[in-house]
């Protein structure tokens, strides 16, 4: 009896690590997805003031009444929110120079600009 127990706990410990498996590879396929849109994105619209790496330093930003945000310091900052960050993007900073990018891009493209950024460092 103590033979079929253990049977059993194997046999559901394999269940369970072949279910982890398949989900972090699902997982890894949808991140980069978001990964790729975000570093299009990222390219199109940011980098030209932002830079390569979200620092704030693009090839625009010394011609610019106010310095870029540097995006990389944003995401390690204790009190922004990925979420939080993203919505500043879409709502923009007019007195800052950032533009409003509500209506040409989602709340998910502004995520995954920042997953790119965050990833790039």
């Amino acid at each position: 009896m103590k033979t079929m127990n253990h049977l059993h706990v194997l046999a559901f410990l394999g269940l369970v690590a072949s279910m982890m498996a398949f989900n972090a590879s699902a997982a890894s396929e949808v991140d980069a997805s978001h990964f790729a849109n975000g570093k299009t994105k990222y390219r199109q619209l940011c980098q030209v003031c932002h830079g390569e790496k979200g620092h704030g330093d693009g090839p625009t930003a010394a011609s610019l009444p106010h310095k870029p945000a540097n995006i990389a310091n944003k995401l390690s900052g204790f009190f922004a929110s990925p979420s939080s960050l993203a919505d500043d993007i879409l709502e923009g900073d007019v007195e800052q120079g950032m533009p409003a990018w509500q209506g040409v891009i989602t709340k998910q493209d502004a995520l995954d600009i920042l997953t790119y950024v965050e990833l790039i460092q």
